[in-house]
Protein backbone atom coordinates (compact mmCIF):
# COMPACT_ATOMS: atom_id res chain seq x y z
CA UNK A 1 0.00 0.00 0.00
CA UNK A 2 1.34 3.47 -0.81
CA UNK A 3 2.29 5.65 2.14
CA UNK A 4 0.64 8.72 0.64
CA UNK A 5 -2.09 9.62 -1.84
CA UNK A 6 -2.69 12.60 -4.10
CA UNK A 7 -5.98 14.38 -3.38
CA UNK A 8 -7.56 16.09 -6.42
CA UNK A 9 -9.01 18.79 -4.17
CA UNK A 10 -9.54 21.50 -6.79
CA UNK A 11 -11.42 19.05 -9.03
CA UNK A 12 -13.55 17.76 -6.12
CA UNK A 13 -14.47 21.31 -5.13
CA UNK A 14 -15.72 21.90 -8.67
CA UNK A 15 -17.37 18.58 -9.54
CA UNK A 16 -18.36 16.69 -6.38
CA UNK A 17 -21.56 16.87 -4.35
CA UNK A 18 -21.60 19.20 -1.30
CA UNK A 19 -21.00 16.39 1.26
CA UNK A 20 -17.92 15.12 -0.62
CA UNK A 21 -16.62 18.67 -1.03
CA UNK A 22 -17.05 19.32 2.69
CA UNK A 23 -15.49 16.06 3.86
CA UNK A 24 -12.61 16.31 1.39
CA UNK A 25 -11.70 19.74 2.74
CA UNK A 26 -12.44 18.99 6.41
CA UNK A 27 -10.95 15.50 6.67
CA UNK A 28 -8.52 14.85 3.83
CA UNK A 29 -7.00 18.17 2.81
CA UNK A 30 -3.97 19.56 4.69
CA UNK A 31 -4.77 22.17 7.33
CA UNK A 32 -3.10 24.86 5.28
CA UNK A 33 -5.79 24.40 2.60
CA UNK A 34 -8.74 24.69 4.99
CA UNK A 35 -10.12 28.19 4.64
CA UNK A 36 -12.46 28.59 7.66
CA UNK A 37 -15.11 30.58 5.79
CA UNK A 38 -15.23 28.14 2.89
CA UNK A 39 -15.30 25.20 5.28
CA UNK A 40 -18.27 26.70 7.16
CA UNK A 41 -20.12 27.37 3.90
CA UNK A 42 -19.52 23.82 2.68
CA UNK A 43 -20.71 22.38 5.99
CA UNK A 44 -23.95 24.32 5.67
CA UNK A 45 -24.33 23.20 2.04
CA UNK A 46 -23.76 19.56 3.03
CA UNK A 47 -26.39 19.74 5.77
CA UNK A 48 -28.89 21.42 3.44
CA UNK A 49 -28.29 18.99 0.56
CA UNK A 50 -31.59 17.46 -0.54
CA UNK A 51 -30.56 13.81 -0.06
CA UNK A 52 -29.79 14.26 3.63
CA UNK A 53 -32.85 16.42 4.19
CA UNK A 54 -35.05 13.73 2.65
CA UNK A 55 -33.58 11.12 5.01
CA UNK A 56 -34.05 13.34 8.07
CA UNK A 57 -37.72 14.00 7.22
CA UNK A 58 -38.48 10.27 7.26
CA UNK A 59 -37.36 9.80 10.87
CA UNK A 60 -40.12 9.01 13.34
CA UNK A 61 -40.56 10.59 16.79
CA UNK A 62 -39.31 7.33 18.32
CA UNK A 63 -35.92 7.90 16.67
CA UNK A 64 -36.48 5.07 14.20
CA UNK A 65 -36.40 5.11 10.44
CA UNK A 66 -38.67 2.68 8.60
CA UNK A 67 -39.99 1.16 11.87
CA UNK A 68 -36.96 -1.13 11.94
CA UNK A 69 -33.33 -1.23 12.97
CA UNK A 70 -31.34 -3.37 10.56
CA UNK A 71 -32.91 -3.22 7.07
CA UNK A 72 -30.18 -2.29 4.55
CA UNK A 73 -32.85 -1.38 2.00
CA UNK A 74 -36.39 -2.10 0.79
CA UNK A 75 -37.34 -5.77 0.59
CA UNK A 76 -40.93 -6.97 0.20
CA UNK A 77 -40.34 -10.40 1.74
CA UNK A 78 -39.55 -8.81 5.11
CA UNK A 79 -41.92 -5.86 4.84
CA UNK A 80 -39.08 -3.35 4.56
CA UNK A 81 -40.16 -0.28 2.62
CA UNK A 82 -36.96 1.70 3.19
CA UNK A 83 -33.55 1.40 4.88
CA UNK A 84 -33.67 1.03 8.64
CA UNK A 85 -32.32 3.15 11.45
CA UNK A 86 -28.73 1.91 11.53
CA UNK A 87 -28.18 2.53 7.82
CA UNK A 88 -29.94 5.90 7.70
CA UNK A 89 -28.07 7.12 10.80
CA UNK A 90 -24.72 6.15 9.28
CA UNK A 91 -25.73 7.61 5.91
CA UNK A 92 -26.32 11.04 7.45
CA UNK A 93 -22.93 10.91 9.17
CA UNK A 94 -21.31 9.99 5.87
CA UNK A 95 -23.05 12.98 4.27
CA UNK A 96 -21.16 15.25 6.65
CA UNK A 97 -23.93 15.94 9.17
CA UNK A 98 -22.77 16.91 12.67
CA UNK A 99 -23.58 14.43 15.41
CA UNK A 100 -25.25 17.21 17.43
CA UNK A 101 -28.11 17.55 14.92
CA UNK A 102 -31.63 16.92 16.31
CA UNK A 103 -32.13 13.70 14.32
CA UNK A 104 -29.09 12.15 15.99
CA UNK A 105 -30.08 13.30 19.47
CA UNK A 106 -33.48 11.63 19.06
CA UNK A 107 -31.96 8.41 17.69
CA UNK A 108 -29.24 8.34 20.36
CA UNK A 109 -31.80 7.91 23.13
CA UNK A 110 -32.93 4.67 21.50
CA UNK A 111 -29.40 3.52 20.62
CA UNK A 112 -28.11 3.96 24.16
CA UNK A 113 -31.08 1.95 25.46
CA UNK A 114 -30.13 -0.82 23.04
CA UNK A 115 -26.67 -0.95 24.65
CA UNK A 116 -28.24 -1.77 28.00
CA UNK A 117 -29.63 -5.07 29.22
CA UNK A 118 -33.15 -3.59 29.16
CA UNK A 119 -35.63 -6.40 28.46
CA UNK A 120 -38.31 -4.07 27.08
CA UNK A 121 -39.88 -5.97 24.12
CA UNK A 122 -40.06 -2.71 22.16
CA UNK A 123 -36.25 -2.77 21.91
CA UNK A 124 -36.50 -5.87 19.72
CA UNK A 125 -37.93 -3.48 17.10
CA UNK A 126 -38.68 -5.48 13.91
CA UNK A 127 -38.09 -8.79 15.72
CA UNK A 128 -40.62 -8.08 18.48
CA UNK A 129 -43.43 -10.23 17.06
CA UNK A 130 -41.47 -13.32 15.88
CA UNK A 131 -39.32 -13.30 19.04
CA UNK A 132 -42.38 -13.84 21.27
CA UNK A 133 -42.32 -17.57 20.47
CA UNK A 134 -38.56 -17.89 19.94
CA UNK A 135 -36.28 -17.00 22.89
CA UNK A 136 -33.22 -17.82 20.78
CA UNK A 137 -34.23 -15.26 18.17
CA UNK A 138 -34.88 -12.72 20.91
CA UNK A 139 -31.38 -13.24 22.35
CA UNK A 140 -29.81 -12.92 18.90
CA UNK A 141 -31.83 -9.77 18.09
CA UNK A 142 -30.76 -8.09 21.33
CA UNK A 143 -27.12 -8.97 20.70
CA UNK A 144 -27.06 -7.78 17.10
CA UNK A 145 -29.03 -4.68 18.12
CA UNK A 146 -26.38 -3.80 20.74
CA UNK A 147 -23.59 -4.25 18.21
CA UNK A 148 -25.36 -2.17 15.56
CA UNK A 149 -26.21 0.59 18.04
CA UNK A 150 -22.62 0.60 19.27
CA UNK A 151 -21.29 0.90 15.71
CA UNK A 152 -23.51 3.95 15.10
CA UNK A 153 -22.59 5.67 18.36
CA UNK A 154 -18.88 5.02 17.91
CA UNK A 155 -18.99 6.45 14.38
CA UNK A 156 -20.85 9.50 15.75
CA UNK A 157 -17.96 10.21 18.12
CA UNK A 158 -19.20 8.97 21.53
CA UNK A 159 -15.86 7.20 21.96
CA UNK A 160 -15.33 8.05 25.64
CA UNK A 161 -18.85 7.19 26.81
CA UNK A 162 -18.50 4.42 29.43
CA UNK A 163 -21.64 2.67 28.20
CA UNK A 164 -20.18 2.38 24.71
CA UNK A 165 -16.76 1.31 25.95
CA UNK A 166 -18.37 -1.30 28.19
CA UNK A 167 -20.32 -2.68 25.24
CA UNK A 168 -17.17 -2.81 23.12
CA UNK A 169 -15.31 -4.74 25.81
CA UNK A 170 -18.19 -7.21 26.18
CA UNK A 171 -18.31 -7.74 22.43
CA UNK A 172 -14.54 -8.19 22.29
CA UNK A 173 -14.63 -10.73 25.14
CA UNK A 174 -17.44 -12.75 23.55
CA UNK A 175 -15.71 -12.85 20.17
CA UNK A 176 -12.36 -13.65 21.83
CA UNK A 177 -13.86 -16.60 23.69
CA UNK A 178 -15.39 -17.84 20.45
CA UNK A 179 -12.11 -17.54 18.53
CA UNK A 180 -10.34 -19.55 21.24
CA UNK A 181 -13.00 -22.28 21.26
CA UNK A 182 -13.25 -25.49 19.25
CA UNK A 183 -16.48 -24.12 17.79
CA UNK A 184 -14.53 -21.59 15.71
CA UNK A 185 -13.18 -24.42 13.53
CA UNK A 186 -16.67 -25.80 12.87
CA UNK A 187 -19.33 -23.16 13.58
CA UNK A 188 -22.17 -24.75 11.58
CA UNK A 189 -24.55 -27.57 12.46
CA UNK A 190 -27.50 -29.46 10.97
CA UNK A 191 -30.98 -28.57 12.20
CA UNK A 192 -34.28 -29.68 10.62
CA UNK A 193 -32.49 -30.66 7.44
CA UNK A 194 -30.71 -27.32 7.09
CA UNK A 195 -27.18 -26.13 7.77
CA UNK A 196 -27.30 -23.29 10.31
CA UNK A 197 -24.90 -21.34 12.47
CA UNK A 198 -24.55 -22.95 15.90
CA UNK A 199 -26.48 -20.81 18.45
CA UNK A 200 -23.40 -20.82 20.69
CA UNK A 201 -21.15 -19.41 17.96
CA UNK A 202 -20.17 -15.75 18.24
CA UNK A 203 -18.34 -14.83 15.03
CA UNK A 204 -17.46 -11.17 14.47
CA UNK A 205 -20.20 -9.31 12.61
CA UNK A 206 -19.75 -6.27 10.40
CA UNK A 207 -21.25 -4.17 13.21
CA UNK A 208 -18.81 -5.55 15.81
CA UNK A 209 -15.85 -4.81 13.55
CA UNK A 210 -17.11 -1.28 12.86
CA UNK A 211 -17.67 -0.66 16.58
CA UNK A 212 -14.07 -1.62 17.36
CA UNK A 213 -12.69 0.26 14.34
CA UNK A 214 -13.91 3.59 15.74
CA UNK A 215 -12.61 2.97 19.29
CA UNK A 216 -8.79 3.24 19.21
CA UNK A 217 -8.58 3.23 23.02
CA UNK A 218 -10.29 -0.16 23.19
CA UNK A 219 -8.03 -1.40 20.39
CA UNK A 220 -4.98 -0.53 22.51
CA UNK A 221 -6.48 -2.04 25.65
CA UNK A 222 -7.33 -5.26 23.79
CA UNK A 223 -4.26 -5.42 21.56
CA UNK A 224 -3.89 -9.20 21.82
CA UNK A 225 -7.49 -9.77 20.84
CA UNK A 226 -7.22 -7.31 17.92
CA UNK A 227 -4.26 -9.29 16.61
CA UNK A 228 -6.23 -12.56 16.77
CA UNK A 229 -9.22 -10.89 15.12
CA UNK A 230 -7.04 -9.62 12.29
CA UNK A 231 -5.63 -13.08 11.70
Amino acid sequence: MPASHRLPLSWLLEAASPPIQYRALAEAAPESARDPERLAALKTAATEWKVGQAIARKQRDTGLWGANLLAPGPQKAYGWKEPGTVFQYRHLLELGWSADQRCFRIADRLLFRLLSRDEDPALLVEFQRPAKADPGLAAWARRIGREAAGACLARAGHVEDPRLRGTAHRVASDISNYLRSDLAAKPFKKASGKTVLDPLAYPPTVFAVELLAFLPTVQRERAGFMERLGQ
